[in-house]
């Protein structure tokens, strides 16, 4: 190259440099003018620099900049209603740890546009945290006395515990008075689900030249995907703009991981916060905002076009949730969620007159009943008008939009309008079932005496009853893969009614009528995105592949626990938001519109995904808000309770049934071998307590040939071993557990959790085998697996199956055919139903006509509920001390009346089938229904009474003798006074009707000659002169 042309292009070099030297000393003198002072103090000079080269470039990267650096970002924009929303739009699959804003005080220096700078500084979650700069000993002790002014019960040690906890760098940028109020909120955050807020007011925010709110946030285990941007868009909806944001999670990948969230706000037009919206609103929609998805169709159609409020935009998500559980029961397919939400988003303009009526009924400021009954007239009116030329379409919309307004009409109260919540709740009256586009009485024979639903962050939940007084389980359906949660959810509300009813038939010996809670839980898939950001965290802090895959393995077992337990304490805050009345039988709830007005008394059990911890919480969460039944409220507490499991209740119950069931078929199980194949494992409640039954009762006679369980199954001719499968029951092990060395020629045992991946598609399942008196394994495909899996139990040649286990429904019309052999002969003698509704209907019935001698699930399991009604009257009998005391003699009276009523039955079955040959499980329902019918006659007569105090009196002498002895000999004065009336009365009447017909059997009637002792005294003269 000539040296001319050397000495051209270095002027040019020094020349650009210079520019881009001068360029450089203008913006970085531009910002140290224009940018508040705290942005020095907390932004490193390096950054700084590197934020003077990005405005160099601003123009060209249109005004956006983005700089990605290691652990944190830095973004650039000019300051509008949505900055915030596309900063944060960038990084969903980020942990955010710290998020600071940084507004300019002098617009931009470009004459083109006209706008303010705004910087966001963006640190993102660590593995491995950085030591935290020291927080000077001056500044703690000055927190700590203005913390415990504010609290005085705030101790030295929990300080320090919270100080030690919290990041420094978020205290350091909030004032005095925020410092102090993020302590004390991240300490209530440590025990609270919901989220916990303070909100500062500055009305003269003109004359101080600042901004008119200040909001301060801590919230437990808030997801980090998206959340932030999502948070955004709330804001930004509301016509608000965020100012001054500092955010920070602690503890990010624990359960206990808490959200701090401190930020100003103001009206986008520069007006007060108070102006630009409803304050009340926003912060409704702010606490549910990590419960309901936000960028959905709703959400396009209704909130990002201001048709509605965000708020109205999570009742429209709550009506589509609802709406599908009605109209499924049409057509499941025609009615998906995704349709039913397709047709409220199709019409916007009657869905917001939808809206409108819901205000008009519940919202706790502009409620007006005229109003409302107006709106919905005019609703029905132009919904029944729709005609796009679309017939299906049509119906199907219409349909929707009419269940939705049902939805509205039949709901007596809600906790919607509640300021802090962590779901919503509905109250319904029953009778919506007669106005939805089925026949009712075809799909649910009865109307259940009440309805709630409830719903949350991934989850819905009904529970009904049929009496007013009425008790029963609370159980938690957790599909693990979306194909089986697509399946399950078109059967929520139908399972609940089908328990529900089932238990009411069940609880005929007791007061309580029936009742059941259903709360079914999406799998898991928040927690996919949330682990894959904490894999890319430790990439980043240079862990190898095995460590990662421990601590992801170890994050996931942890977070779907607390998924599990966040959901059920959702549940049941809502539902007691609802029930929780004070003496007058006013809702203690705020912003609630009563129209039941009634107190309502309700008695949950443990049920399936039910754990001892969340028992103990349920009871303290009753007591602690002073909901009347307190303690009471639900029974199989492990220490103030009778824990079903510890005492094997139901399955005392089950094995009375199969008892007498055997001796029916001429086999006496004490002296005659007899063979028996089950479902439920032994670390299950009512197989495991069978299992002991067997093990304990019938060690001689008893052979388990086939059991199935969630982890596997096994078959061995000769009968499996039972004091080893005693020992998995106590040890607490499923059936995969069973010593393979111990399985005889022919038997086997499929192992479902030991699985291969030969190749990316292919899944094996290990399968344990004696073939020939040799031990072999085999690996089998899917379909293999899945056949032996199903078939082997409901294949297996025995006397007796005890159903202990399983999901409803297994048995049913389509698969009934597998219990049959090639000779088309039932595999079992007689089924009895230690599971609910393991069969259904049509299935028993068939099966009844084969020849199966079956004890349906609401005669055959009642144990559990006769057990759980008597510690609901010992719980409201006595305080905690005094139950325990005398636990293991009631525990032992309560378990001989089990067995009695359990007898009492069975014989009354066995004998009624023997006189008529009707089939055991419609005798089973005519038993029920005498001694509900009996119950009802006399709770009629009862009602209208008031009960004597005289202990003597033959109706309260009647109540005492249900009462176990202990009970009444030692604590006898607090069955008559801490006992509500309708309790007792609810005892009378289900104690005489049950112990009638079970003593003159169903073919008794009332009659002049029984009644002649009552006529002789009511009418004392005869005479017509």
């Amino acid at each position: 190259m000539p040296p001319l042309d050397k000495r051209n292009q270095s002027k040019e070099f020094e020349e650009a440099l210079r520019e881009e030297t001068t360029r450089f000393s203008e913006f970085y003198l531009w910002l140290e003018k224009s940018m508040p002072k705290i942005f020095f103090t907390e932004v490193n000079r390096d950054w700084i620099s590197l934020i003077s080269h990005a405005l160099m470039g601003f123009r060209v990267e249109d005004y956006f900049s983005e700089i990605h650096l290691k652990g944190a970002a830095i973004s650039l924009i000019i300051d509008s209603p949505d900055a915030d929303v596309r900063i944060l739009k960038s990084y969903p699959m980020y942990g955010i740890k710290n998020y600071t804003t940084y507004i300019s005080r002098y617009p931009l220096p470009f004459s083109e546009i006209q706008g303010y700078l705004r910087v966001a500084i963006i640190k993102f979650t660590e593995v491995i945290e950085r030591p935290p700069p020291h927080f000077e000993t001056e500044k703690r002790e000055e927190l700590f006395a203005l913390a415990r002014a504010r609290n005085p019960e705030l101790t030295k040690e929990t300080f320090d515990h919270l100080m030690e906890k919290m990041d420094p760098l978020f205290l350091r940028k909030l004032k005095t008075q925020s410092q102090v109020l993020a302590l004390e909120l991240f300490q209530r955050a440590e025990i609270r689900d919901h989220c916990q807020y303070e909100v500062q007011y500055t009305e003269d925010w003109k004359e101080l030249e600042t901004y008119s709110m200040h909001l301060v946030i801590a919230w437990k285990n808030v997801p980090k995907h998206n959340f932030l941007y999502r948070l955004a868009k709330v804001v930004r909806n509301h016509k608000l703009v965020m100012r001054r944001v500092n955010a920070s999670y602690t503890n990010p990948y624990t359960a206990q991981s808490i959200f701090l969230l401190s930020f100003d706000l103001h009206g986008q037009k520069g007006n007060a916060a108070w102006e630009a919206t409803d304050i009340a609103d926003f912060l409704q929609e702010i606490v549910t905002l990590k419960y309901f998805g936000s960028t959905d169709r709703i959400d396009k159609t209704f909130i990002e076009t201001h048709l509605i409020r965000g708020n109205l935009g999570n009742f429209l998500r709550t009506t589509v949730s609802f709406v599908h559980q009605v109209l499924v029961n049409v057509d499941p397919n025609l009615y998906s969620l995704d349709t039913i939400d397709e047709a409220l988003c199709r019409h916007p303009e009657l869905t917001i007159k939808l809206c409108e009526a819901f205000e008009n009924k519940f919202h706790p400021v502009k409620h007006e009943i005229d109003r409302y009954e107006e709106a919905r007239d005019e609703f029905i009116q132009l919904t029944k008008m729709l005609d796009t030329g679309h017939e299906i379409h049509d119906n199907r919309r219409k349909n929707v939009l009419l269940q939705a307004m049902n939805f509205v009409h039949f709901s007596l109260k809600c906790n919607f309008f509640q300021n802090n919540k962590t779901s919503f709740c509905f109250r319904l009256n029953p009778k919506y079932l007669d106005h939805a586009p089925f026949n009712r009485t075809e799909l649910f024979p009865e109307l259940p005496f009440g309805i709630f639903f409830i719903k949350g962050m991934h989850f819905i939940g009904f529970h009904m009853r049929f009496k007013d007084l009425s008790r029963g389980g609370l159980r938690t359906v957790l599909p693990k893969k979306k194909e089986t949660m697509v399946a399950e959810r078109t059967t929520v509300f139908s399972e609940c009614y089908n328990l529900a009813y089932t238990q009411h038939k069940k609880n005929k010996d007791i007061p309580e009528g029936g009742a059941k809670g259903v709360i079914f839980l999406k799998p898991y898939m928040r927690l996919e995105s949330e682990a894959e950001i904490y894999a890319k965290e430790l990439k980043w802090g240079g862990f190898s592949k095995e460590e990662i895959d421990a601590r992801i393995e170890s994050f996931k077992q942890e977070q779907t626990v607390e998924y599990l337990y966040q959901t059920q304490r959702s549940f049941i805050k809502s539902f007691l938001s609802l029930l929780n009345c004070d003496s007058s039988g006013k809702l203690k709830t705020k912003h609630v519109i009563d129209y039941y007005q009634k107190p309502e008394y309700i008695y949950l059990g443990p049920d399936e995904n039910m754990h001892d911890s969340m028992i103990t919480w349920i009871a303290q969460e009753s007591r602690k808000i002073g909901y009347k039944p307190g303690g009471a409220f639900i029974s199989g507490k492990p220490k103030l309770g009778i824990n079903h499991k510890e005492y094997g209740v139901t399955s005392l119950g089950v094995n009375v049934y199969m008892h007498e069931v055997l001796k029916f078929l001429k086999i006496d199980p004490l002296k005659t071998p007899f063979t028996i194949k089950m479902t439920g494992g032994p670390d299950g409640d009512v197989a495991g307590n069978q299992i002991k039954n067997l093990y304990q009762l019938y060690p001689k006679t008893a052979k388990l040939v086939a059991l199935t369980d969630i982890s596997g199954t096994i078959y061995d001719p000769k009968g499996l071993d039972l004091e080893i499968l005693y020992r998995l029951f106590l040890d607490c092990q499923s059936i995969r557990h069973y010593p393979t060395d111990k399985l005889s020629p022919g038997a086997f045992l499929l192992d479902k959790q030991t699985k291969r991946e030969p190749t990316p598609y292919v899944q094996q399942t290990l399968l344990w085998k004696n073939k020939g008196g040799t031990l072999i394994t085999e690996w089998l495909s899917g379909s293999e697996m899945n056949a032996i899996y199903r078939n082997n139990v409901h294949q297996t040649k025995a006397d007796i199956f005890i159903p202990a286990g399983g999901r409803p429904r297994t048995l049913r019309e389509s698969n009934t055919s597998d219990f049959l052999d090639k000779t088309g002969t039932p595999t079992a003698k007689a089924i009895i139903e230690g599971a609910n509704l393991y069969l259904t209907p049509i299935a028993r019935n068939m099966l009844e006509k084969a020849g199966v001698l079956i004890i349906k699930d609401s005669s055959a399991n009642k144990g559990g509920v006769i057990c759980s009604s008597y510690e609901i009257l010992c719980s409201l009998a006595l305080s905690d001390e005094e139950f325990l005391s005398a636990k293991s003699q009631l525990v032992s009276e309560i378990l001989d009346a089990l067995k009695l009523r359990s007898y009492q039955e069975a014989s009354l079955l066995l004998a009624t089938h023997k006189e008529e040959g009707e089939f055991l499980s419609d005798i089973s329902d005519r038993i029920s229904k005498r001694i509900t019918s009996f119950t009802d006659q006399l709770l009629n007569y009862l009602e209208k009474i008031t009960l004597s105090k005289d202990p003597k009196d033959p109706l309260l002498n009647c109540y005492l003798s249900y009462c176990p002895k202990t009970l009444n000999q030692m604590y006898g004065d607090r069955l008559l006074t801490n006992i509500p009336e309708n309790h007792k009365k609810a005892v009378i009447a289900s104690h005489i009707a049950s112990t009638l017909v079970y003593q003159r059997g169903l073919t008794w009637f009332p009659s002049l000659v029984d009644i002649l002792p009552l006529i002789l005294k009511t009418i004392p003269d005869f005479s017509i002169f």
